[in-house]
């Protein structure tokens, strides 16, 4: 019998998956209000439920069937919490699936903090090339004072610097996931952090930076589904945006802060975010667009969806005659809204109108977006499966996996594992033997 041994909201929120309820109908079969059930979501696992709400969850779990239990196991993705020497580690009990362990970060503004990074990731690329970037032992960074002596004289324009590495790091996250890229953001952002410091450089150039920077890495942490750090980035960005006055940048935060909480199922939250980043942004600008995109899934997991339909349209009218933004939302165009909305039609229960939107979207895709056709192609397998149309969902499935093993990217790789939780094992239906041959491969190579 599965058993849960700490009911926090991530827990509550992956049995809700699980047993493929809606926050309203998962309210009524647990016996809470649905803004209980909103409140546990979106405090993830910074909540613990009182005794009375977890029993309550134990009940319902134990008659669960076996079907729910599998993918409880496997959206759960974490069983067991252990604290070792200040070191917290989450031991999944799903083969193949990610460790992450809780490391010790000084930020920037020299505050220290406690960042997860995927063991996997660690051993295999990210910790090597972060950890530098990361911890703040003797051996670190140099001081204040020997970092603006190699500075003094120097004629060094370091703003035009760090925004020509950050569009040539997006543009590799595009193509090979942001398992590569992480470790450089966070590295910029120490250096960006004693530029700070020791007053080198264009000080509202070098803040700037700062907050471009940190949107960056909430977008990489939010890839690799750590949403703890993604949020606590996202907040730095926005914090220094209001610094800095600059509606550009307080614009980017509140879009990052807005799908964020949509990756998050807070519809609630995430509409607050879209309008209070509408009201920041251009009228006619990308920015605009991107927030009533994710207004629109939002309003949607809010059961509006007439509002949404509305909302879609409106997001596609802005970006036929928006400017484009040589630095931002190169990605944004009417096929990936399509897929923003094929993604609502699956999470509404739609699954046809989800499968042929999916399609749509990926017959008019960008090219050089790899890591972006392995997420459709993995959200699109599960909305196939929902469908009842195991063969496509198991070619889609196969492909997606591909590319989240290529990219890294936690998000692929989540939905790939939904889907391999989901599918029947005994199918004989073509595609299904190769996908899972390829999912066994995968883990015992892990």
């Amino acid at each position: 019998m599965v058993t849960c041994a700490r009911w926090t909201g991530f827990e509550t929120k992956a049995f809700r998956m699980a047993l493929r309820l809606k926050q309203g109908s998962f309210a009524e079969f647990v016996g809470v209000s649905l803004d209980s059930v909103k409140k546990w979501e979106r405090r993830g696992d910074t909540i613990t439920l009182s005794s009375d709400y977890a029993a309550r969850m134990d009940q319902r779990l134990a008659a669960a069937n076996s079907e729910v239990t599998q993918r409880f196991q496997v959206l759960l993705g974490s069983e067991d919490r252990l604290g070792t020497n200040g070191v917290e580690s989450a031991v999944s009990s799903e083969p193949g699936s990610d460790d992450y362990v809780l490391v010790s970060a000084r930020t920037i503004t020299g505050e220290v903090v406690l960042v997860s990074v995927s063991r996997r990731s660690f051993v295999g690329g990210i910790g090597a090339g972060a950890l530098w970037a990361l911890s703040s032992g003797p051996t670190s960074p140099p001081t204040t004072t020997s970092f603006a002596a190699m500075f003094a004289n120097a004629q060094i324009d370091h703003v035009k610097h760090f925004d020509s590495l950050r569009m040539s790091l997006i543009e590799s996250d595009n193509i090979y996931g942001s398992a590569q890229t992480l470790p450089h953001v966070v590295s910029a952002l120490d250096l960006l952090g004693q530029l700070k410091r020791s007053k080198i450089g264009d000080p509202r150039g070098i803040l700037r930076m700062c907050a471009i920077f940190a949107e960056t890495a909430a977008w990489q942490f939010q890839d690799q589904r750590d949403f703890r750090t993604a949020q606590f980035w996202a907040a730095r960005a926005l914090q220094w945006s209001h610094q800095l006055a600059d509606d550009y940048c307080v614009g980017l935060s509140l879009v990052r802060m807005s799908q964020l909480a949509c990756d998050q199922g807070d519809g609630a939250e995430a509409a607050e975010l879209a309008a209070a980043a509408q009201r920041c942004a251009p009228e006619d600008s990308l920015f605009a667009a991107a927030a009533l995109t994710f207004r629109a899934h939002a309003v949607a997991v809010e059961s509006d969806c007439v509002a949404s339909a509305r909302a879609y349209d409106g997001a596609r009218a802005i970006v036929e005659r928006a400017d484009p933004d040589p630095k931002w939302g190169m990605f944004l165009d009417a096929s990936y809204i399509d897929a923003y909305q094929a993604h609502t039609f699956a999470e509404t229960g739609e699954f046809g109108s989800a499968t042929r939107k999916f399609a749509h979207a990926m017959s008019q895709l960008q090219p050089g977006y790899p890591r972006d056709t392995g997420v459709y192609l993995a959200r699109a397998a599960v909305a196939h499966l929902c469908a009842g149309e195991i063969e496509p969902a198991a070619v889609l499935g196969l492909k997606a996996l591909q590319i989240g093993i290529g990219t890294g990217s936690a998000r692929i790789m989540h939905k790939v594992l939904e889907l391999s939780g989901m599918i029947d094992r005994a199918s004989t239906q073509p595609g299904v033997a190769e996908f899972r041959d390829a999912i066994s491969t995968w883990k015992a190579q892990e």
